[in-house]
């Protein structure tokens, strides 16, 4: 579902197998209003906060849905970004999303930044330094999220133009990274 993709759909598929030790939720509600759930129990559109929600937290914590007991931000699982990046703190929450067979390669599998507090929590220095840190780690495409409309941060454009049509692209000099970029994505990227 495309829109799933567009709206931040919290729903099961790919994650890391990990959580960062002594790190929790604690207060932290990001998730369940940001996101789309795609459950049957508690399904819920982007941007409006789940109808379990106490203000401190999930009122059917005991017996929430898998989809809510398994999906986890990418602060809760990557121990590189700061603790000031949890979403209630930064404003911003990190995920990774993706969609097999989404028009737009790099939608496919992906990390996106979307503002909790408002689109401005995405210029602040630390977001800008956990995007950026994304960008140079350069395995996965990632995203910001502003006003509704995601913007592509890494690869950059002349990358991005060589990694989609190698034998097109006015960025030759991009090619051979380009080339290694959809070898090492192949389950994405058609060889070719």
């Amino acid at each position: 579902m495309a829109e799933s993709l567009e709206a931040g759909a919290m729903s099961s598929g790919r994650t890391l197998n990990h959580l960062v030790p002594g790190r929790d939720c604690g207060d932290c509600v990001a998730c369940c209003e940001v996101l789309r759930i795609v459950d049957p129990e508690v399904g819920k559109p982007a941007g409006v906060m789940c109808r379990h929600n106490t203000g401190k937290g999930c009122g059917i914590h005991a017996i929430r849905p898998d989809i809510c007991r398994t999906w986890f931000c990418l602060w809760r699982r990557i121990d590189a970004m700061p603790d000031e990046a949890r979403p209630d703190r930064s404003g911003v929450i990190f995920c990774l999303e993706g969609e097999d067979g989404h028009p737009n390669p790099f939608a496919r599998f992906c990390v996106v930044a979307r503002p909790v507090a408002g689109p401005r929590a995405l210029r602040s220095k630390l977001v800008r330094q956990v995007v950026a840190m994304f960008a140079r780690q350069g395995e996965l495409p990632v995203w910001v999220h502003r006003h509704g409309v995601r913007s592509l941060v890494h690869p950059p454009p002349d990358l991005a133009d060589a990694i989609e049509r190698p034998q097109a692209t006015p960025f030759q000099a991009f090619v051979p990274a380009a080339l290694a970029w959809r070898r090492r994505h192949r389950a994405i990227w058609p060889q070719g």
